[in-house]
């Protein structure tokens, strides 16, 4: 990949996430507020007086912000090669591609990242705001963990087919369930002398798969672009809320009663310029 071809698919991704974020606004401004105020649910506040439907809660804003950090650092160092035209060992290049297939892993393993898209696909498909999202299914009478790719496929590709079918078609080709799945069980091997990344049945040790490397960056690139994309815009529009529209007092929205989950009640959001975030529903 060249450094032009790098910034090509930046501006891409974000124009991308941009469109994807008018047509959410479009749908239901009141659940595209909630989405930048991070609407969420907190179950450590079942058992109090407190309600455990919230808006942008400390805790949900630094539960993944090591991971944003790297990304950011990485995606900057990755630039800076393609910029300076670096050359390469193979050793390096062996390292450096094991780096990425840890965070393309940590992306499409990120609950905060998930939650996101899947309240884009159920706003864009006239869902209703959905608060609480769970990676857990009780089954049995015991809870265990919902596969992520399930999840990522019932959950966030197949809403947005209906609404929002060029975002749909943009993450079915870069995510791959079985390579996130071979890197976070170990189950591959690097040439670099080949130029591919092999997938192998650890049961049988034989080969699935072979990746080509030219096809892995894109996947890679444009995940590491997406899941940067994806929280800075959300952010910078939720920055300039009150600028953009300076006569907006306040927002209906719909909030769950935390006695009776079932019930809706209308409530007032009051975005305040930088501050709105660390705040509450009023009203």
């Amino acid at each position: 990949m060249t450094y032009s071809d790098f910034e090509f698919y930046n501006i891409q991704v974000e124009t991308l996430v941009n469109k994807m974020l008018d047509s959410v606004r479009e749908k239901c401004f009141s659940d595209y507020v909630l989405l930048l105020a991070r609407g969420g649910y907190q179950v450590e506040l079942e058992r109090s007086t407190l309600s455990p439907y919230v808006v942008l809660s400390r805790q949900d804003i630094y539960l993944d912000r090591t991971r944003e950090k790297f990304l950011v650092n990485y995606l900057n160092a990755y630039a800076t090669i393609l910029k300076e035209d670096i050359p390469l060992e193979y050793d390096y290049m062996e390292y450096d591609l094991n780096i990425q297939m840890m965070i393309y892993a940590q992306i499409w393993e990120s609950h905060q990242f998930l939650k996101t898209l899947i309240r884009i696909g159920g706003i864009l498909t006239g869902k209703p705001y959905n608060w609480r999202i769970q990676f857990e299914e009780l089954k049995n009478g015991k809870k265990r963990l919902v596969h992520k790719g399930k999840v990522i496929k019932e959950q966030i590709i197949e809403p947005l087919d209906t609404g929002c079918p060029e975002f749909a078609k943009f993450i079915k080709n870069i995510y791959d369930s079985n390579l996130r799945n071979d890197f976070a069980h170990s189950s591959y091997y690097i040439s670099v002398k080949d130029n591919v990344i092999v997938s192998m049945d650890s049961e049988r040790y034989s080969v699935k798969k072979k990746t080509d490397l030219f096809d892995w960056e894109h996947m890679f690139v444009h995940s590491a672009l997406l899941s940067y994309h994806l929280l800075h815009i959300i952010n910078k529009r939720r920055n300039s809320f009150k600028k953009d529209y300076p006569n907006m007092e306040s927002v209906e929205i719909e909030w769950p009663s935390h006695i009776e989950p079932s019930k809706k009640t209308s409530k007032l959001l009051i975005p305040k310029e930088y501050e709105w975030g660390i705040g509450f529903i009023f009203g």
